[in-house]
Order: structure tokens, then C-alpha cells, then sequence
């Protein structure tokens, strides 16, 4: 059957752009199926992972696969990421403290926001953390996305609406990767593989806020329209989960929404993209962003030089799993046999259809333990099959850094019981020091996105005249506390006014005029009579538990860095939670400490010391609602307030606090807390 040529459409700078852009995807689409098909490749990643076993060439009968794979890279991907990163932007040049603490919450809400597009940021890296693990490298996209949606009003008129207008990141299909081969990283250009309809490339816009560039799309309809035989483009590569699993895939059999193959390429001053299948260039636009990158976020826990992927967690030890399987599958073959083994029989001499092994069967033959005799199963292999399994395991175990002989004296051979409580610390430590440096690199890629995403909001999130404010929902108890305290919410005139001008005029000056009105105002608008509306910056709610802040352009400005967090994302240990709580309130409670702090003329915080470590536990999340204040009358008595210290607790003679005693708060706050991503 002949092959119908591939006629490019359009324009003669279309169709050189395209030319170039096919020669980089033939070269990298060569790369791609050689790791895909590749011995150990991504396809023997996946049935590794998924503890899948091929019957056709696998020479055992039985089909055991030990899922140590699946369980160790889900346990690794676990105690890296197990909750929301709690990083904090910190102000470089141009930038302040109170920006600082704006962008970081800004960055907060988009973080939480970005749900709305399909996948929870915690799944997605998730998803980065597990492809690294099973093919070497993982690759996201971190774009600003633009879309606008098509609704009915309360009059019944359709009319578009913008559904989502922010930073956006999408972890992308290592098979549709078609990055540079030629460098260990990511340069000159980047390609990877993605299947729009028609109407994505109308309504989409992932390089900037405003109209889609996309391009050409009468072609693109016409050549879909002419292709009756399928609904759109199917998958280039199969599914390899699907296909294990025995399921189809349905990509390109819905006639109403035809999915088209759409290669992006991004350069440093060019995005082109084409309809790899239509000869049709859809996109070609100068790079949208200004600083120039390629807006790809690239993991890579273990680099390996002259290679784009780096070393995965399933080849090193492929052969070690094979054997494994292998003895498994060959000992339970050869129990099975040994259970029902074969049978010689004199067919003249015995009735056939009387063999049966079920209970209290009757086997009719002339001469019995003669005519049927059961076959001799040598079963010796069995008895060393614990020593041979233990060993395989500790090998397999060691390489993956969960039981590593060169920091732990642990023996493969031992049972778990036998092992010491100081061969399982330092196996545990063994296993930090390799999640340690996971974190490394993991920070790093985060790091990245964060940036790109911050990078995205001064570019791109007041470039419309119309776009003067936005205003974000505030729910954490530092961030309330800050902003509460920066002022952001006070109306003038406020308690520190009115302490000026009583001082003031305490010495006979005349108090200055304070204007009514917030002190850090926001014009929204216009009343009736044209004169301007101000609200205060941040505006809290009534119960206190949250409020509302309004972001200016002005807010964006300066230069900021992230630093990212990551261990507030590993899974949580109660334990060492409370271990730590403890060794530190026993600090702050040691009259030495206490005296010493006294002498600088420090206090401690002790509430908001109490209040952290009750929500630092995840046991109790309202701490402040634990505490009240003391009045002057307990119980009906009076108490005698030259018999009280500071903290509401009579204070001991000799002018040392006793130990336990908790003085008033007052030491200066200090660094901004760390609210992060999340609060």
C-alpha cells in the first residue's frame, strides 16, 4: 500500500520552518524509541514498576514477580513529597520585606489554584518524582495559561467568559519528550509532543495573556475533514500501562472532538509549532517571554555525564530483580510439581477415566503401586531457597540504598528480629543521607518553577490597562498576623495616632491632623460622584480567621529570590515531632535560659512558641482558640496583681523565675516568618 506524501502548506517561510523543525524531531524522535525500546528501557521500567511479567517469554510456568520496584520507588517518592513545600521569597534588589511576603502568598493562592486546570500541584510533582525515578529524568512545562470558555447568561445569550488567566505547570509523557540529544541538558532547543483539538488551538492561549496565536487552522480543518477514515491522530507511541493491562486506547476514535499531533518546539527568541501529520505550521511567534528561557523544568536526581537522563532506579538493579523473579517463579514450579507430580501408566491395564485426585477416589487397575506409579520429584533445590532469596534480596536492597552494607553492619542473612536497634539506625540513616540528596536536586526543580511562575506575574499579570488590582483570599495564621501587624488593615485614626498626639500635646505641641480613612489605601473605583473609593490593603474578616488582600502592580516589582523548603514536604513523623517539641519547650523553660535572656533584656514568646508546636504536630490546627487571657477575677476571688509576674504567675522570690514559669511575651519579631507556599 502506497504511503500518501506529506504536502507542507504555506507561506515559504512556513514551510523552511517547518522543514527545520522536522529535521530536529527526526533526530530526537530516533533518540526517544531507542530508550523506549531499549533492553531496561522505559517500556521494561514500566512492566518493573507495575511487576508485570511477559507469559510469552518468560520460561517458568508460574508467573511471580516480587513488587519491591513498585513498593521502594512509592516509598522513596513518598517520604520526599508528603505535603505542601513551605517556601519563602526573600528580597533581593529593588525588593522589601512586605513584597516579599505579597509574592510569597500570591504565589500561595495560584499554587492552590492551579487545581482548577485538572491535577493538584502535590499530584504533579508526584508524577515528576516517579518518572525520574523509573526513566532518569522527568520534564515539565511551566507557561502562563490563557482560556477563555463559552456560557449563557442570565438572559439566555452565549458569551465568552475567562475561565483561568495565571501561571500554569504540566508534567509532560516521557515518551512525548522529544528533547536535544546532543547535550546533557536542555539547549539550543526543546521539542515535546502534545494532541489539541480545534478548538484548544481557538480557545488556549499558553504564551501569554490575550487572543491564541495559533495560526493557519483553515488548513488544519480541511486536512482533518479530508481524512474520513479515523476521527484525528492517534497516539505515536502505545501506552505501555494500557497495554499491559489489556486496554485500549481510545485517543483519536471521538469524531466530535478530533485530537491533532501538535509538536512544540521552543527556542530562546522562537516558538514554532506544527501538525507533524498535516504538513501545516500552526504557531510561529518570538519567544513571548522576556527572559528568554525555554520555560522547561528539568528533574534529574542522579546526572550521568554525556547523557540528557541520568541513571533511573530500576536499571542498576534490573538483573538483580530478573533473578529474583526467576527464583521465585522456579521454586513455586517446582512446589507445584512436587504436589501433583507426573504419572506413569500402563494404559492396557488401567481404566483411565478412573484417575482423579480428588478425595477418596478409586483407581481401577490389575496391579496396583505397578500399573500407576507417581514420578520422583527431586526437590533439593527448595531447601536453599531461603538462603538463595535473602541474598538476591539484601543485594537488591543494598543497591537501592534501603539496607546499604557501607554505612550499616547489617547482614543480609539475619532475620528481622535479629537485627540490633543500632544496625536499623544506621540503616535509617543510610536511607537519609540518599533521600538527602533526592531533596537536593528536588529543591532545585522547584526552585525553578516558582521563579518562572513569579517571573510570569510581573510580566504578565497587570499588562492590560485594565488590569489595576487582583485581589487574593489570605487564610494562614502567619500571614494574617503580618499583614495585621504591618498595618495593611488599620483605619486612621489609629491607637498609634492617637498615642502621638496625646504625647504631643503633653508637651505642648499641637497634635497633627490624621485624615480619616485607611492607612494603607486602595482606590477601587468611583462612587456616584465621581470621587474615588479607598479600602484598606488587606481586609480581614470578621471571625479573624482569614481575609482578602489586594495586590497593586507596584507589589511586583523588584527582585526576589525563592528559597524552597523541602523539608516540610517530607512525610510527616510524629515521633521526631514531638521529640523536638519537647527538647525545646525544656530550652525555654530552663531558669538558666530564662536569666540569661532576662539579663539581655529578651523575653520569649512563649504562646507563640506553644501555638507552633501545637500545629506542628497536625493534630491540632486552631491552637490559638487553646488560650485565653487572664482576667482579674478567677473564681470569684481578687487576685493581687503585685503578687503576679508578667505571665500571670506568681513569681518567685530571689527575682529568678522558677522553672516552668511562663513570663508575657515581648521579644522582637524578628525575621518574617516562614509561611512559604503554604501556610
Amino acid at each position: 500500500m502506497s504511503v500518501k506524501p506529506l504536502i507542507i502548506q504555506g507561506t515559504e517561510s512556513e514551510v523552511k520552518a517547518f522543514t527545520e523543525v522536522t529535521s530536529h524531531y527526526q533526530m530526537s524522535k530516533q533518540d526517544l524509541e531507542q530508550r523506549i525500546y531499549r533492553k531496561n528501557g522505559f517500556d521494561d521500567a514500566d512492566k518493573m514498576f507495575a511487576s508485570h511479567i511477559d507469559e510469552n517469554s518468560w520460561p517458568y510456568r508460574s508467573l511471580m514477580f516480587d513488587p519491591r520496584p513498585y513498593t521502594v520507588i512509592l516509598e522513596k517518592s513518598a517520604r520526599l513529597i508528603g505535603s505542601k513545600p513551605k517556601g519563602r521569597m526573600v528580597p533581593r534588589e529593588g525588593g522589601d520585606t512586605l513584597g516579599a511576603y505579597i509574592n510569597n502568598e500570591l504565589l500561595d493562592y495560584q499554587w492552590e489554584d492551579n487545581t482548577r486546570l485538572g491535577q493538584s500541584m502535590i499530584a504533579k510533582w508526584m508524577m515528576m518524582d516517579q518518572n525520574v525515578r523509573k526513566y532518569g529524568s522527568a520534564f515539565g512545562i511551566a507557561d502562563w495559561h490563557y482560556e477563555c470558555r463559552t456560557i449563557k447568561d442570565e438572559k439566555g445569550k452565549f458569551k465568552k467568559e475567562v475561565y483561568y488567566d495565571g501561571p500554569n505547570f504540566k508534567v509532560l509523557n516521557n515518551r512525548d519528550v522529544l528533547a536535544n540529544p546532543s547535550y546533557e541538558y536542555i539547549n539550543k532547543w526543546f521539542q515535546y509532543r502534545e494532541y489539541l483539538t480545534i478548538s484548544d488551538m481557538e480557545t488556549i492561549n499558553d504564551a501569554a495573556r490575550g487572543e491564541p496565536h495559533y495560526k493557519n487552522l483553515n488548513y488544519l480543518k480541511d486536512s482533518v475533514r479530508e481524512d474520513s477514515k479515523s476521527s484525528g491522530d492517534t497516539r505515536n507511541i502505545q501506552s505501555k500501562n494500557k497495554e499491559m493491562k489489556g486496554l485500549q486506547d481510545f485517543l483519536g476514535r471521538d469524531e466530535y472532538n478530533k485530537p491533532i499531533e501538535i509538536i512544540h518546539e521552543r527556542r530562546s527568541d522562537r516558538w514554532i509549532s506544527v501538525a507533524i501529520k498535516h504538513g501545516v505550521v500552526v504557531r510561529d511567534i518570538p519567544n513571548p517571554y522576556r527572559d528568554r528561557s525555554l520555560h522547561v523544568v528539568h528533574l534529574k536526581y542522579y546526572p550521568l555525564p554525556d547523557d540528557l537522563y541520568g541513571v533511573n532506579e530500576l536499571e542498576p538493579v534490573a538483573k538483580q530483580i530478573k533473578a529474583l523473579n526467576a527464583h521465585l517463579s522456579a521454586y513455586s514450579d517446582t512446589i507445584a510439581l512436587a504436589l501433583r507430580p507426573p504419572v506413569h501408566v500402563n494404559p492396557l491395564n488401567v481404566r483411565m477415566h478412573t484417575l482423579d485426585w480428588s478425595p477418596e477416589a478409586k483407581w481401577l487397575m490389575n496391579t496396583p503401586n505397578v500399573d500407576v506409579q507417581l514420578m520422583n520429584i527431586d526437590t533439593s533445590m527448595t531447601s536453599n531457597f531461603q538462603a538463595i532469596y535473602q541474598v538476591l534480596v539484601g543485594s537488591l536492597m543494598n543497591a537501592w540504598g534501603e539496607q546499604s552494607q557501607q554505612m550499616s553492619s547489617a547482614n543480609p542473612f539475619q532475620q528481622v528480629g535479629q537485627v540490633t536497634a543500632t544496625e536499623i539506625k544506621d540503616t535509617a540513616y543510610t536511607r537519609n543521607v540518599r533521600d538527602n540528596a533526592n531533596k537536593i536536586f528536588l529543591a532545585e526543580a522547584l526552585k525553578h518553577q516558582i521563579m518562572l511562575w513569579h517571573s510570569m506575574n510581573q510580566q504578565f499579570m497587570f499588562k492590560a490597562k485594565a488590569d489595576k488590582l487582583k485581589i487574593i483570599r489570605i487564610v494562614g495564621r502567619d500571614a494574617i498576623e503580618f499583614f495585621t501587624k504591618q498595618g495593611l488593615g488599620d483605619i486612621r485614626p489609629t491607637q498609634d495616632d492617637a498615642m502621638e498626639a496625646t504625647n504631643m500635646l503633653a508637651q505642648g505641641m499641637p497634635a497633627p491632623e490624621v485624615p480619616p480613612g485607611p492607612q494603607f489605601a486602595v482606590n477601587v473605583g468611583e462612587d456616584e460622584n465621581g470621587l474615588p473609593i479607598e479600602v484598606p490593603k488587606y481586609i480581614a474578616d470578621d471571625s479573624g480567621g482569614g481575609g482578602n488582600l489586594i495586590i497593586e502592580p507596584g507589589d511586583l516589582e523588584g527582585n526576589y529570590d525563592y528559597v524552597p523548603d523541602i523539608e516540610s514536604m517530607s512525610a510527616p513523623s510524629t515521633q521526631d515531632v514531638e521529640t523536638k517539641l519537647m527538647s525545646l519547650l525544656m530550652t525555654m523553660t530552663n531558669p538558666a535560659i530564662i536569666q540569661g535572656l532576662a539579663q539581655e533584656g529578651i523575653r520569649p514568646k512563649y504562646k507563640e512558641l506553644l501555638v507552633k508546636g501545637m500545629e506542628a504536630t497536625n493534630i491540632i490546627r486552631d491552637a490559638d482558640s487553646y488560650f485565653e487571657e487572664i482576667s482579674n477575677q478567677m473564681g470569684g476571688a481578687q487576685i493581687d496583681q503585685n503578687q503576679i509576674n508578667s505571665g500571670g504567675v506568681p513569681a518567685p522570690a530571689g527575682g529568678v523565675p522558677a522553672e516552668g514559669v511562663v513570663p508575657n511575651g515581648g521579644m522582637d519579631q524578628g525575621p518574617v516568618p516562614n509561611s512559604g507556599i503554604a501556610n
